[in-house]
């Protein structure tokens, strides 16, 4: 027991020498249904190595120490970590994740940004076989091409926060409590199928969620989100649908650049107008069709909105959102409220008022489809 406290006490000392040192400011971990992700906050161009062998994952930093203040954040167990070690071996710090089987292994590091200060190492301890789901499995069965399947996103997630409220509530925990409600509240019906592209507090890159709903045969896609703005009056909701060309206010010249920064929180991507993958998935008629079927969408939906609270535009808008994206099926971004304003936060936190919110969403899903089916 010595030995370990006295191990603690000459990791994380500061001292005159410390700083000579790469500091490790804090840890922290995501876990998603096939990965676990691991955060590390550094210095710019911390020296490190990682290798990986059966039964665990070896982080070697170069020259380096711990904040006393964090050290307890390092140590971590899921259902892929079983524990970690750390070990000094010389002026190095040696991180060990002992895993319970073989994983891939994929790290880089990323810059900081408007919400973290730091640069961080990223490591992902990836499944060799991705699960199947209840929500997989019930899309596989023989009725799946006569059901209407809504891909329910919930915006942001893990290591990206979202916009963050007046009060400290963060966008992420909103948009993942509504996600969740409107799926419940669209499962209990006889003829739609509502799944989630996340379920916890974990990133998905805006590219793999349209991904996602086209491995679940998804008919619509509709995503969870919550404005802010410097202003605190600012209220009400929005409903977007895909404008390929940009944005058509400037709210929305905003949000595009916020809501598309996605290279700041789950590794580099890249998804221009031009983008190999959209080309090869959407025809000309097609874009049409889906640019059609999103905007008439979008008007019920903010028909049954505008009947629960205030809108903060009577109208859909339009913007070049990249989560917006996917082939060929009608795909809507509800901005739910403003989570700057304390008010709107203080009802976006609200359990009944989320469930109003969901409930709305549904109706305004219904009323699509029932205008659909009167064209047929």
């Amino acid at each position: 027991m010595r030995y370990f406290i006295g191990l603690i006490l000459s990791i994380a000392m500061t001292s005159a020498l410390a700083e000579e040192k790469t500091t490790l400011f804090d840890f922290r971990y995501w876990t998603a249904p096939n990965h676990t992700r691991i955060v590390i906050d550094t210095e710019a161009d911390t020296a490190f190595k990682i290798s990986a062998k059966d039964n665990y994952v070896l982080l070697s930093v170069e020259n380096a120490e711990v904040l006393s203040q964090t050290f307890s954040h390092l140590f971590f167990e899921d259902e892929r970590i079983e524990r970690t070690q750390i070990k000094r071996s010389g002026d190095d710090i040696r991180l060990i994740f002992y895993t319970n089987k073989v994983f891939e292994v994929k790290y880089y590091t990323l810059a900081p940004n408007e919400k973290y200060k730091y640069h961080r190492l990223v490591i992902d301890l990836i499944d060799l076989q991705s699960k199947t789901t209840v929500a997989d499995s019930a899309i596989e069965q023989d009725d799946a091409p006569e059901r209407k399947v809504v891909l329910v996103d919930a915006g942001h997630g893990g290591e990206d926060p979202g916009a963050l409220g007046k009060n400290g509530s963060r966008e992420k925990d909103v948009n993942l409590a509504i996600a969740q409600k409107l799926v419940d509240t669209i499962n209990q019906s006889d003829d739609i199928t509502a799944i989630l592209t996340r379920s916890g507090d974990y990133y998905i890159p805006l590219t793999e969620r349209i991904t996602i709903g086209l491995g679940k045969k998804a008919t619509m896609f509709i995503s969870i989100h919550a404005d802010a703005v410097e202003s605190a009056s600012a209220k009400g909701a929005s409903i977007y649908s895909l404008s390929e060309k940009g944005e058509t206010s400037e709210l929305a010249k905003q949000l595009e650049q916020s809501e598309n920064s996605v290279d700041q929180f789950g590794g580099v991507e890249t998804v221009i107008d031009n983008d190999q993958f959209l080309k090869t998935m959407l025809t000309d008629f097609s874009r049409k069709d889906r640019d059609i079927q999103s905007q008439q969408l979008a008007a019920t939906i903010l028909k049954q909105i505008s009947a629960i609270g205030p809108v903060h535009k009577k109208t859909p808008q339009k913007a070049n959102f990249v989560v917006l994206k996917s082939p060929a099926i009608p795909s809507v971004l509800v901005e739910t409220a403003f989570i700057s304003n304390p008010g709107q936060e203080a009802r976006l936190n609200n359990s009944d008022e989320q469930q109003k919110i969901a409930n709305a969403i549904f109706q305004g899903i219904k009323d699509y489809y029932s205008a659909v089916e009167a064209q047929l």
